[in-house]
């Protein structure tokens, strides 16, 4: 379908970076959801078009996960909607009644053994270490990160990952080109540079060092990528 109906008046036209310059330039943006790095858009116009910015081979890219929930940038949530055909939003059909005290809606469970929990009908208590009791303790946990704005130079991106909870996301492109490569959930992950306690491959990075082995002859068909190339 045709992306700019996404968006309110003033269209995608009203997204591109240099409108967003001129709206927010005085406005810090994160880097990450991991840490709180953050740098003004005006800024970071500046670095991306310095020899600093356009020489970088792992050019810095703003991730910001929380422009909704911050002003003034808030106001962006208005200017666009989520596509149709995509499912509903399931953690918003989380219960965020106010008896929770969970004002994010999502709630966890801990087993906590050998717990004193009402078990007859005068509502005395009753703990039965030998059968392992266990109460069910309500704890609130933050929803995890779910909308972002992503803004990058040529090289910039994010590295090679499973989102968080096996959840997916709709993403759209507003200006430049986003090239992807989706794995089947069986490629082993080390052998896509994805290794357990080690940090995240750049996506420069891992293009320069594990495009060519995915997309040889030798690569096994059964963890062959598909490769998109997304246009705005």
């Amino acid at each position: 379908g045709d992306d700019s109906a996404l968006f309110s008046a003033g269209g995608i036209g009203g997204w591109t970076f240099a409108n967003l310059v001129s709206r927010f330039g005085n406005v810090s943006f994160r880097f990450s959801d991991q840490h709180g790095e953050m740098m003004s858009l005006s800024t970071y116009s500046k670095y991306i078009t310095n020899p600093e910015g356009l020489s970088d081979d792992s050019p810095l890219g703003i991730y910001d996960s929380e422009f909704g929930d911050d002003l003034p940038t808030n106001v962006l949530l208005q200017e666009y909607s989520v596509p149709s055909c995509f499912s509903p939003d399931l953690f918003d059909l989380m219960d965020d009644s106010p008896n929770f005290d969970d004002p994010c809606g999502i709630i966890s469970e801990k087993i906590k053994p050998n717990t004193a929990i009402p078990t007859d009908d005068d509502g005395g208590n009753d703990t039965r270490p030998e059968q392992s009791v266990v109460s069910q303790a309500i704890e609130k946990v933050p929803r995890p990160p779910y909308r972002w704005v992503l803004i990058g130079p040529e090289r910039s991106g994010t590295g090679m990952h499973v989102d968080p909870l096996w959840t997916n996301a709709w993403v759209t492109v507003l200006q430049g080109l986003k090239r992807w490569l989706l794995f089947p959930p069986s490629t082993p992950y080390e052998a896509i540079g994805m290794v357990e306690g080690k940090p995240q491959t750049p996506s420069s990075i891992w293009f320069r060092d594990y495009y060519d082995k995915v997309s040889s002859q030798s690569w096994p068909k059964e963890f062959q990528p598909v490769e998109v190339l997304q246009y705005p």
